[in-house]
């Protein structure tokens, strides 16, 4: 499902480098993601509904305990999960709430956006 013609999507996007985050800002239907932790130990995956990387402490939508050096992966297919301002992805010491962890994450997010006239919400 492409929720844009301005779109042809679903995109794709990766840090392509360890990181602590990731930000996917706008309006945007995800289709799935993929998390490798490269850490010698565990740490969570926290999912924010968000535009910009939320404070410490904030609470995310939902957790995922990340063994060390393990990779993840998550579908909402065939129609997707919608963020109404954006996905932030970010690994964290606590479960939760909110501590970054070090740059030791690979991130790859398969999403697609919303033209202004389909986004939910405006009445457009």
């Amino acid at each position: 499902m492409t929720v844009s013609d301005d779109y042809p999507g679903p995109l794709n996007y990766s840090t392509g480098a360890l990181a602590a985050s990731i930000l996917v800002p706008g309006r945007i239907v995800v289709y799935g993601f993929t998390v490798y932790s490269s850490k010698a130990s565990a740490q969570w995956l926290q999912v924010f509904d968000a535009d910009k990387l939320p404070a410490e402490g904030a609470v995310p939508l939902f957790v995922w305990n990340l063994a060390a050096h393990i990779g993840v992966g998550f579908g909402w297919q065939p129609n997707g999960r919608q963020f109404q301002t954006g996905l932030v992805l970010c690994n964290s010491s606590t479960e939760t709430t909110k501590t970054i962890g070090s740059a030791d994450t690979f991130f790859d997010v398969q999403f697609d956006v919303y033209a202004e006239q389909n986004a939910p919400g405006t009445g457009a």
